[in-house]
C-alpha cells in the first residue's frame, strides 16, 4: 500500500529510511495521521535517489549514515544546485552508544541537519518536518526567482546586443536619450560623421551642431517632442566634420510604457544630402514642371496664406467650383465650406500652422451654383504659405455609399434565408401532420356509412386541413422551397372568402370593408400567397390603428399612371387602406426594406411589406405604398390580368370503391414518420390492396428483395440518410419496370428525379388523389 499520493510534487514528501530490524518503523504512521505525505526507503541509496529527485525533507535514523551507499549520498548533495540544501532530521538514541567517526563525518556532510534525541514527543517529530518541509518550499521559491532572474538577464543581453548589432549595421545615425532628453548613446556612424569621440557633449537644446540658419526651428521642434511626446521628423542641416554641414533627415518616436509614459526616445539621422543639392539643381526645371501641373493636373491646388485668405487657385480648382480666379481670392477658404465642416478646417489649419499637416480631409465645399462637391483636402505649410492639393470624391462617396447598401441588402438576404431554412423545415414537419390527420379523416369518412350530419364534420375538418395544407405552401413559398402557383384568381370570391379570417385577425375594433368594382376580370396570382399578403397587410394597418378604426379593402382597373413602368398590358389595383397614425416620409421611405419595423422587441419581424412587395414583382406586377402623417396608409398591389379564366371550384368527390380501376396490387409504402405511414397503409389497405410497409429506404430495399410480389412502390422524399429519388435510383437498378410514386411537399421534382421517378403526389394527400394517381400508373 503506498505510503503518499503518487501523483504528490517530491518537494511536498518526507522520505523515512526503515530498517529491516523495525527502526523507524512507526514514523511513517505517524506523519501519515499528520496528513503529510511520506515515502518510505530502504537505504542509503534509495534515500540518495529520493534527494536527487527533489524531496521535501528526510527523516532517518543516525546510525544509518554508517551503512553502505553513504558515499552515493554524499554525492547527491554536492550536485545540488546552489540553492538546494535538503533538509535532513536525524534520530538519535539517548541511550545508544556514541556514533561512530564515520557516523559523525557523514552528519557533517548533511549541512542542513536538524537532530531530535529519542525517545521525544510525537508532537517534536511532527513540527520539525512541518519546519522543514516548509523551508524546503522556500528554497524552490528561491531557486525559482533565480532562474526567472537569469532568464530575464539572458533576454536582456540577448535584446542589447541585438539592438547595437541592428543599430552597428545601417546606414544611419542612431541615438537615443532619456525620457528628459537627456542623450546618452549614439552609434558609430554618429561619431564618424559628426567627429565627436564618445563623451563629448551633445545637447540638442543648445544646437551648437545644427546649421545657423535651421537652429532655432529645430531647437524648438526637439523641445516640443520632449515636452509633448510628439513623434520629431525634420529636415535640417548638421555639422560634418570633414563637409560643413549636411543635409540630414531627423526622425524620433518616443517608446512609451502601458499607461502612455515616456521612457525613453529613439532617433535617426538620414543623411539626405545629394538629394536635397539635386533638389536645388533641379529647381529651375522644377518650376516649369509646377506650371505644367498647376495649370494642367486634374487635382485642385490651391496656395493659401496661413490666415486662411486665397492666395491663388489652379484652373482645375475654378472649374470645380464655377469661380473665376479673381472671384476666389476675394475669399477665404472657408467662406465656401460647409458650416458642419468649419471646425475641422480650423483644427486641421492650426495644425498646419504648428508644422504640422493635414492629409485626406474630406470637406463639402459649395459650388458656385450652391451644390456641395466633397473634396478630400492634403495640405502642408511652407513659410508662410500653406499649400493645399484636394480631389473631388463625391462620385466614389456616392459609389462605396452604394456598395455599402448592396452589402447590407445581402446581409439582410441572408438573414432571410436562415430564416427560410427554418421555415422550410417546420413546414416540412407541419406537412408530415397534416398528412396524417387527412388520411385519417380519409379513412373515418370511408368507413362511416351513411350518416349525412357525421360526414359534414368530416368534411369541416378535411376543409381545415386543406387551409393548413395552404399554409404550408405559403411557408415553404417564403422558404423558397415551393414556388409560386400563379392561376386565375377571382378577387371578389378570394376576399370575400378571406372575411371572417380577418375579422378574426383585427379584432372587433376595426370595421371591414370591401369594395370589388363591377366587371373586373380575374387576376394572375398565387391564391395562397395573395391571401397571406392581404393578411399581412391587415395585421399592419390594425396596429397602425391602434386595433379600432376602418380597413378597405377595394379592388378596379389599375390606372395607366399606375403600370407606367411596367410590361403592356391590363392589370387590377387591389387596394388595402386604413384610418390610422400614417407615416413620415423617412419612415415610408424604409418601409420596404427587411427586418425594418417600427413595432416594439417581439411585435414585429419587419418581414411583411417586404413579402408583399416580392409577391407583386413575382406575380409580374408592383407595389405601390402611399402614406402621410394624420391620413392613413394605402397599401396597393398591381397584378396582371389573367389570361385564362378561372375553373370554377369542383365539388369534392366520393372516395372511389375499393381497388376501383387497379384491382387487388401489392404495394410497399415507404415513410419514416410514422404516423404518416401508418395513415398511408390505412387508405390503401381500404382501397383493397396489400400492403408493405418500411421505414427507411435500406428497410425498403431488403423488403423489396424478399416480395417479388410488390407491384408499386409510394416513398416520402424527405427521409434520413436515403431520400426518396435515392432510393427510387437503387430500386431501378433492381427493377428498372416497377412504377413508383414520390410523395412530397414541394412543388418541383427533386434533383435527380427524372429518369427513376415514375410520377409525384403533394402532400398532404387525398384519398381521391391517392387513388387517381395509383390509377393512372397500375
Amino acid at each position: 500500500m503506498p505510503t503518499a499520493p503518487q501523483t504528490a510534487a517530491p518537494w511536498t514528501l518526507v522520505a523515512v529510511l526503515t530498517q529491516p530490524d523495525g527502526g523507524m518503523a512507526d514514523a511513517p504512521a505517524l506523519l501519515r495521521d499528520a496528513c503529510i505525505g511520506t515515502v518510505e526507503v530502504r537505504s542509503l541509496g534509495d534515500l540518495a535517489d529520493r534527494v536527487a529527485d527533489g524531496i521535501g525533507c528526510a527523516l532517518l535514523p543516525a546510525d544509518a549514515l554508517a551503512g553502505p551507499d553513504a558515499d552515493r549520498l554524499a554525492e547527491v548533495l554536492r550536485n545540488q544546485p546552489p540553492w538546494s540544501h535538503p533538509p535532513f532530521i536525524v534520530l538519535v538514541d539517548r541511550d545508544a552508544p556514541p556514533l561512530s567517526g564515520v557516523a559523525k563525518a557523514r552528519l557533517t556532510e548533511l549541512r542542513n541537519v536538524v537532530v531530535l534525541t529519542w525517545p521525544f514527543h510525537d508532537d517534536e517529530a511532527v513540527h520539525a518536518v512541518r519546519s522543514a518541509l516548509a523551508a524546503r518550499m522556500r528554497q524552490y521559491e528561491a531557486g525559482r526567482r533565480l532562474q526567472q532572474l537569469e532568464l530575464q538577464g539572458t533576454r536582456l543581453r540577448d535584446s542589447e546586443a541585438s539592438f547595437h548589432a541592428i543599430v552597428e549595421s545601417i546606414d544611419q545615425l542612431v541615438w537615443s536619450a532619456r525620457a528628459d532628453g537627456v542623450h546618452d548613446f549614439f552609434n558609430a556612424r554618429w561619431y564618424a560623421f559628426t567627429g565627436l569621440a564618445p563623451g563629448d557633449p551633445m545637447d540638442p537644446a543648445t544646437g551648437e551642431h545644427f546649421h545657423p540658419d535651421d537652429r532655432d526651428r529645430i531647437v524648438a521642434a526637439v523641445a516640443h517632442s520632449f515636452a509633448t511626446g510628439e513623434r520629431f521628423e525634420q529636415e535640417y542641416r548638421l555639422r560634418h566634420h570633414e563637409d560643413g554641414y549636411r543635409w540630414v533627415l531627423g526622425r524620433a518616436q518616443p517608446m512609451r510604457d502601458e499607461a502612455g509614459r515616456v521612457l525613453r526616445w529613439y532617433g535617426t539621422c538620414t543623411d539626405i544630402h545629394e538629394d536635397v543639392l539635386a533638389d536645388n539643381h533641379d529647381m529651375a526645371l522644377r518650376d516649369v514642371e509646377r506650371d505644367a501641373l498647376w495649370n494642367g493636373a486634374r487635382e485642385l491646388f490651391v496656395i493659401i496664406s496661413i490666415k486662411g485668405d486665397y492666395i491663388d487657385v489652379n484652373p482645375s480648382m475654378q472649374a470645380a467650383l464655377g469661380y473665376a480666379q479673381d472671384e476666389l481670392t476675394a475669399m477665404r477658404f472657408d467662406d465656401l465650406v460647409h458650416p458642419d465642416d468649419l471646425k475641422a478646417v480650423h483644427e486641421g489649419f492650426a495644425a498646419i500652422v504648428k508644422g504640422g499637416a493635414m492629409t485626406d480631409l474630406p470637406l463639402r465645399i459649395r459650388r458656385k451654383d450652391g451644390q456641395y462637391r466633397l473634396i478630400e483636402w492634403s495640405a502642408g505649410i511652407s513659410g508662410e504659405v500653406v499649400f493645399a492639393s484636394g480631389r473631388d470624391v463625391t462620385e466614389r462617396r456616392e459609389r462605396e455609399a452604394a456598395l455599402k447598401r448592396t452589402e447590407a441588402a445581402l446581409r439582410q438576404s441572408q438573414k432571410l434565408e436562415t430564416i427560410g431554412q427554418l421555415t422550410g423545415g417546420v413546414a416540412h414537419d407541419f406537412n408530415n401532420l397534416l398528412m396524417a390527420i387527412r388520411s385519417s379523416l380519409d379513412l373515418v369518412r370511408r368507413r362511416l356509412g351513411d350518416d349525412a350530419e357525421a360526414k359534414g364534420y368530416i368534411d369541416n375538418a378535411q376543409e381545415a386541413a386543406a387551409r393548413g395544407a395552404g399554409l404550408t405552401q405559403r411557408m415553404l413559398a417564403f422558404a423558397r422551397k415551393q414556388d409560386l402557383r400563379p392561376d386565375a384568381v377571382v378577387l371578389d370570391d378570394a376576399l370575400r372568402d378571406l372575411r371572417g379570417l380577418l375579422e378574426r385577425s383585427v379584432g372587433p375594433g376595426v370595421e371591414i370593408g370591401i369594395e370589388v368594382a363591377a366587371g373586373i376580370p380575374p387576376v394572375r396570382v398565387d391564391r395562397n400567397q395573395l391571401e397571406m399578403a392581404v393578411l399581412n397587410l391587415a395585421v399592419n394597418a390594425r396596429d397602425a390603428m391602434g386595433g379600432s378604426g376602418r380597413l378597405t379593402l377595394t379592388a378596379a382597373r389599375a390606372d395607366d399612371a399606375a403600370v407606367a413602368d411596367l410590361p403592356p398590358g391590363d392589370y387590377v389595383a387591389l387596394a388595402v387602406g386604413d384610418t390610422g397614425a400614417g407615416m413620415d416620409a423617412t419612415t415610408l421611405a424604409q418601409a420596404l426594406e427587411p427586418f425594418f419595423t417600427t413595432k416594439g422587441v417581439g411585435e414585429g419581424t419587419g418581414l411583411g411589406l417586404s413579402m408583399v412587395h416580392g409577391l407583386a414583382m413575382q406575380s409580374g406586377g408592383t407595389f405601390v405604398l402611399e402614406s402621410m402623417p394624420g391620413q392613413g396608409t394605402t397599401a396597393t398591389l398591381i397584378l396582371p390580368v389573367a389570361e385564362v379564366p378561372a375553373a370554377a371550384p369542383e365539388p369534392r368527390a366520393e372516395p372511389a370503391a375499393a381497388g376501383a380501376g387497379t384491382g387487388r396490387r401489392t404495394i410497399l409504402a415507404v415513410d419514416d414518420d410514422a404516423l404518416v405511414l401508418m395513415g398511408t397503409v390505412g387508405l390503401l389497405e381500404d382501397m383493397g390492396h396489400d400492403v408493405i410497409k418500411a421505414r427507411s429506404g435500406a428497410e425498403a430495399l431488403k423488403l423489396l428483395g424478399d416480395r417479388p410480389e410488390v407491384d408499386l412502390i409510394l416513398t416520402d422524399q424527405a427521409m434520413p440518410k436515403m431520400t426518396g429519388v435515392e432510393l427510387a435510383g437503387a430500386i431501378r437498378r433492381l427493377r428498372p419496370d416497377l412504377p413508383i410514386l414520390l410523395a412530397t411537399g414541394y412543388a418541383d421534382m427533386p434533383e435527380g428525379a427524372s429518369g427513376v421517378i415514375s410520377a409525384k403526389l403533394d402532400k398532404p394527400f387525398s384519398d381521391i388523389e391517392l387513388t387517381d394517381a395509383l390509377a393512372r400508373l397500375l
